[in-house]
């Protein structure tokens, strides 16, 4: 049987794929503001799997429509579960996992290290990811594009330098470290899976495992896993649409133009995002360390995309591959 991906993303123009990876990066760099709200009525883990449920349900629209309007005659139709190798199935199940583990391990970080610890270590992702793609697939980097990588992380670490704790829990930082490593996991998997698969058929099943794994953590906590007003409902609708939809669906869906290493470096744009917005919803002042970090990460993550590393993972026309055995 044919296994397809999205075959636009072959013919959209290189500007269309960047304007993707931005839209996505800003709709990630709003999950941060919106759980902030969404806390003040429900919990953390309660919001992620509001998140994931919410995302599931709309990817599942998505997928759907798909299927019916753009479905042609001689185009192969997304693989059935059923036909899927075991392999396939690992992946996805892993992926899912990786997802809702790290959303889950980075909420249980802050309250057990400081904020500026937490986002710290989490923002070791494109380390990781860069590691794994290296080892796990040959993937090289050129001087350039590790240089850059180097100057963006030093830039986030100088985001929050000004309220680091060296005495704070270490268990809350282990946590944090964990949670950049899921990360860089789920990036990874997704990488591999973009190969063969459209973006909706992925997220709707991965979003739907993050939940069902989600939803066991809050039943072992005992905790109420809807808001019960209607500012609530807002709240997590809209960190599912921007966070899960644009954010992680956009993210899933430019893994097959771009490396994954590239994405991930990419991503240290979030607190970025986050912090300015936070400026502008909470009032909250940033400091002229702030905006000189700002400028670095930015100029370490230009360097990277000038660098075009070689890529493991790059935009593919339609493969193909035979039944899954």
């Amino acid at each position: 049987m044919h296994l397809s991906s999205d075959t636009a993303m072959s013919t959209t123009s290189p500007l269309m794929k960047v304007s993707a990876l931005i839209c996505a990066l800003v709709g990630l760099g709003c999950s941060p503001i919106l759980l902030v709200i969404a806390e003040r009525e429900i919990g953390t883990y309660a919001a992620t799997f509001d998140r994931l449920i919410l995302g599931t349900a709309i990817f599942l629209l998505w997928n759907s429509g798909q299927q019916i309007f753009k479905a042609k005659p001689n185009q192969p139709a997304e693989p059935d579960i059923t036909a899927l190798s075991l392999v396939d199935i690992m992946w996805l199940v892993s992926t899912g996992l990786a997802f809702s583990g790290s959303l889950i391990l980075w909420a249980w970080s802050l309250t057990q290290t400081s904020v500026a610890n937490a986002t710290l270590l989490d923002n070791m992702v494109p380390i990781f990811t860069a590691l794994g793609a290296w080892i796990l697939f040959q993937e090289t980097f050129s001087y350039q594009f590790l240089s850059g990588l180097t100057i963006a992380t030093l830039g986030v670490i100088m985001i929050g330098a000004e309220d680091l704790q060296l005495t704070s829990g270490l268990l809350g930082d282990a946590a944090a470290l964990g949670s950049a490593v899921l990360v860089a996991a789920n990036i990874l998997i997704v990488g591999r899976l973009r190969l063969r698969f459209g973006t909706a058929w992925i997220m709707l099943r991965t979003s739907l495992i993050g939940s069902l794994f989600t939803l066991i953590i809050l039943g072992i906590l005992h905790q109420s896993p809807f808001p019960h007003t209607f500012l609530g409902w807002v709240t997590v609708i809209s960190l599912a649409v921007t966070a899960q939809v644009l954010g992680q669906g956009l993210l899933t869906y430019c893994l097959e133009a771009f490396s994954v290493a590239l994405v991930a470096t990419c991503m240290l744009l979030v607190p970025v995002i986050s912090a300015v917005l936070a400026m502008a919803v909470f009032n909250e002042q940033l400091s002229w360390l702030n905006w000189l970090a700002f400028g670095i990460v930015l100029i370490g993550i230009c360097l990277s995309i000038l660098s075009s590393p070689q890529k493991g993972f790059v935009a593919h026309k339609v493969i193909s591959a035979s039944s899954p055995t």
